[in-house]
């Protein structure tokens, strides 16, 4: 682990040996970054961090877990917000920590729909991101921030990321299903499925949209090369 240990007090060393305890025993990816999220955003002097899990299915970045971002405002980046957000797709392509000034001009930015609808009611200004992959995968992510009145991320953050990256890596990994294999909600729609529930039915009851119960399906005919609701189900009640 390649981190400078003067840069540190002797509580942030603690903590950061107890977040690469609880990453390598926590169980699932899922519960484990609930657990560390709160202090890797104390370990980087941050005022806020998010952290998304990567559905395959969807193709998107979903289970937001978060810290001091209100929630209203989580869910209308889920809902709308994430559709115009051209910040996240440059910095999840860079595959190691990296500074959001180093991606984008802070003028774009701050003309962006997500700056104006997302970061600035939210108070976060200075960002730090880094995005998860385990045998070519995306599992997951961090996405710290800072306030306006704080300094700007520099290369602390960035190597206490890097050497926390293997670690986030096999934790989240745990949380994804094998390749080719249908994820818990593609499972879930499926079961559905199978009890003869029509889409709007399972869309109320999964409290998801119409189109994403349509996507898992898809997904799920498609990983199970079955050519029907029906021929899915069969296949389906087979294991």
């Amino acid at each position: 682990m390649q981190i400078n240990q003067m840069t540190m007090t002797s509580y942030e060393l603690d903590l950061f040996a107890q977040v690469v305890w609880r990453l390598r025993t926590g169980g699932a990816g899922d519960e484990v970054r609930q657990q560390v999220l709160g202090d890797v955003t104390l370990l980087l002097r941050s005022d806020f961090g998010a952290s998304y899990l990567w559905d395959n299915g969807l193709s998107r970045s979903t289970r937001c877990a978060a810290v001091n971002i209100d929630a209203q405002m989580l869910r209308e980046y889920d809902k709308r917000i994430h559709v115009n957000d051209v910040l996240t797709p440059a910095l999840r392509s860079k595959r190691q920590a990296i500074c959001v000034d180093d991606v984008i001009s802070r003028r774009s930015l701050e003309q962006s729909e997500l700056y104006a609808e997302f970061l600035k009611p939210c108070w976060m200004h200075h960002g730090v991101n880094i995005f998860f992959f385990n045998q070519g995968r995306d599992v997951g992510d961090l996405r710290i921030w800072r306030s306006v009145d704080q300094p700007a991320f520099g290369i602390r953050e960035l190597s206490l990321l890097n050497a926390l990256t293997p670690y986030f890596q096999r934790a989240l990994a745990a949380e994804m299903p094998p390749k080719g294999a249908l994820s818990p909600r593609e499972r879930a729609v499926v079961e559905h499925v199978a009890a003869g529930r029509s889409d709007k039915e399972i869309a109320r009851i999964m409290s998801i949209g119409f189109t994403t119960v349509r996507t898992h399906l898809k997904n799920a005919m498609i990983k199970t090369n079955s050519g029907n609701r029906t021929e899915l189900a069969m296949r389906m009640g087979a294991h």
